[in-house]
Order: C-alpha cells, then sequence, then structure tokens
C-alpha cells in the first residue's frame, strides 16, 4: 500500500469514529418529552392544582423512559458506550434530582409556592444547555429557548406557561425529526 492510500484509509475510520461519537439522541426521546411538556406546561394556566402531581408522575417516568430507549438505540445502533451512558444518566438524573430538591423548598419556606415553576424551568434550561454543550448539541437551542421562556413566564401573566409549552415542544419534535432525517440518512 502506499501512503496516500494509508492516509486515506485513516481519514475514513476517523470520519466514522467521529460520527459515532456524535450520534444524537433518538428522535422518539425527543417526541416523548415534546407530548410530556406541553401538557405539563399547559396545565399551569387552566388546572394549576395538577401541575405538582403531573410532573411528580411524569418527571420520572420520563426519565425511565428515556433511559430505555436512550439504550435500546445505542443498542440497535451497535454504539453501546459505559462512558456515554454514564455520562447522560449523570447528567439528566443530576437535573432531576435538583428539581426534587428545588421542590422541597416551597414546603420550608425558603421560596414562595408560586415561585418554584419559575425556578424549575430555570433548572430545566440550564439543564438543556448544558447538555447541549457536552452530550448533543440539538439540546443547545432548546435550553437557549427554556431560557427565553423563564423570562416570558416571570413577566407576561396571560397564558404564559401554554405558549412556553408549545414553543418548548415545537422545538423538540423539530430537534427529534431532524435527527430522525440524519440518522435515516446516515444508515
Amino acid at each position: 500500500m502506499d501512503q496516500d492510500q494509508v492516509k486515506s484509509d485513516l481519514r475514513f475510520v476517523r470520519a466514522v469514529v467521529e460520527g459515532t461519537d456524535r450520534e444524537g439522541s433518538p428522535a422518539a426521546i425527543y417526541f416523548l418529552w415534546a407530548v410530556v411538556v406541553l401538557i405539563g406546561f399547559s396545565l399551569a394556566d387552566f388546572y394549576e392544582t395538577w401541575v405538582a402531581t403531573y410532573w411528580g408522575i411524569a418527571g420520572p417516568a420520563g426519565f425511565l423512559t428515556s433511559v430505555a430507549l436512550g439504550w435500546r438505540h445505542a443498542r440497535r445502533s451497535g454504539q453501546i458506550s459505559a462512558a456515554a451512558g454514564r455520562r447522560h444518566l449523570l447528567h439528566w438524573g443530576g437535573m432531576l434530582a435538583a428539581i426534587f430538591l428545588a421542590a422541597l423548598m416551597p414546603l420550608t419556606g425558603l421560596l414562595p409556592g408560586d415561585a418554584i415553576g419559575p425556578a424549575i424551568l430555570l433548572i430545566l434550561a440550564l439543564g438543556y444547555f448544558e447538555a447541549g454543550v457536552h452530550l448533543d448539541r440539538t439540546f443547545l437551542w432548546v435550553g437557549l429557548l427554556m431560557a427565553g421562556g423563564y423570562v416570558s413566564v416571570i413577566l407576561v401573566d396571560a397564558y404564559a406557561w401554554t405558549v412556553v409549552g408549545l414553543v418548548v415542544a415545537t422545538a423538540l419534535t423539530v430537534a427529534g425529526m431532524r435527527g430522525e432525517r440524519l440518522h435515516e440518512a446516515a444508515a
């Protein structure tokens, strides 16, 4: 083999390895959270008394479902990486734990009850943004939209949660469809 052929082969192998590293999350996770967010955020405007119960069930159930979907996706695509799986589990599990701990603040009087929703949205915005930096670039702009939604929720009274839920759900749906197209094109 000549030197040019070896260089070409190495470039090919490098491109495959880099592409494997950058594989995004499965589209089903984006779609799942689009539905969960749209329902949960809208509840704040229409059935506020159900919000805590809904998120107390939907948050952990969505997390566990996401873990299963992510694991299945990695297994099917032949990209099981224990380190990547741990990173995702630690990131999203840590965010879930932070939300749980923040939800304790109104119970102890450290935070007014009506302030917990925006505080959790701020945690979500940071969590999604950081996921975009460290895990999957698509989450970056979803996190930025959530940060804008946080500002809307604290400044606008009429249907702010519903509008933010619709924007975030749309962003997650678009991200899922885009990721699905990229995954199909690579196959």
